[in-house]
């Protein structure tokens, strides 16, 4: 019973501090939105990237394309495929989903709400998206992909390391999930990094996603495990 309550606890403090950063955001994005001289600093850093090798500009594109609403729905699904398989749990793939995906609804009507420009480094590009530039949706999409990856991997450790006696199992796990945070990590990087390459962000629409995405998906599961707890009361 007390781990049950400090479960509900944990999870309201998070709800609570993410709810808090979340009302903050769209304030962050008008004053970046007005500020002229943040406009420039972030256009100088853009320039200064442009002069990068084309070929890192090439890499970008193909993650432009990966993690594009289309291609972060299929990755999405096919790692929704792999965690099915391995959990057999409609529940738990779901619950994954959920958490995985729940950004996308907050960095979308972020995006509209504050209508922030491209910069002008994305003037003429063909992998310019339609939407505004703050928050980086393609950041949120490497995001969602990301957590999608870790939860998938955590089941996967758990199905082949599951709770026993030997403690070797729980390092095991321990590896296997730092080993996919890591990797995760890696990725939002790559994708934050490529938006910027091509100009079609500003660093701090790609700054915004890569830290109030991941804080929406562990508050979507803290509630998640909350409510869980709670119903086996």
């Amino acid at each position: 019973m007390h781990m049950k309550n400090r479960r509900i606890a944990r999870a309201a403090a998070v709800v609570i501090a993410t709810a808090i950063l979340c009302g903050i955001v769209p304030m962050i994005g008008v004053a970046l939105r007005n500020s002229a001289i943040a406009t420039t600093r972030e256009t100088n850093i853009l320039q200064t990237l442009a002069t990068l090798p084309e070929g890192l500009r090439d890499c970008s594109a193909v993650l432009a394309y990966l993690f594009s609403t289309v291609g972060c729905i299929t990755i999405v699904a096919a790692l929704a495929a792999i965690d099915s398989r391995i959990t057999g749990s409609r529940r738990v793939v779901i619950r994954d989903v959920v958490v995985s995906a729940a950004p996308i609804l907050y960095v979308t009507g972020v995006k509209w709400l504050v209508e922030r420009p491209r910069p002008i480094t994305s003037v003429g590009s063909g992998l310019l998206p339609g939407d505004p530039s703050f928050p980086s949706g393609h950041t949120a999409a490497a995001v969602i992909v990301s957590v999608m990856m870790i939860l998938t991997v955590r089941n996967f450790a758990h199905k082949c390391f599951p709770d026993g006696e030997d403690d070797g199992r729980a390092n095991r796990r321990r590896v296997f999930l730092r080993r996919a945070i890591i990797g995760a990590v890696a990725l939002v990087l790559a994708v934050a990094c490529s938006r910027l390459l091509l100009g079609l962000h500003y660093p701090t629409d790609v700054i915004i996603s890569a830290t109030i995405c991941p804080l929406i998906s562990y508050a979507v599961w803290c509630v998640w495990n909350a409510c869980e707890s709670a119903g086996e009361r």
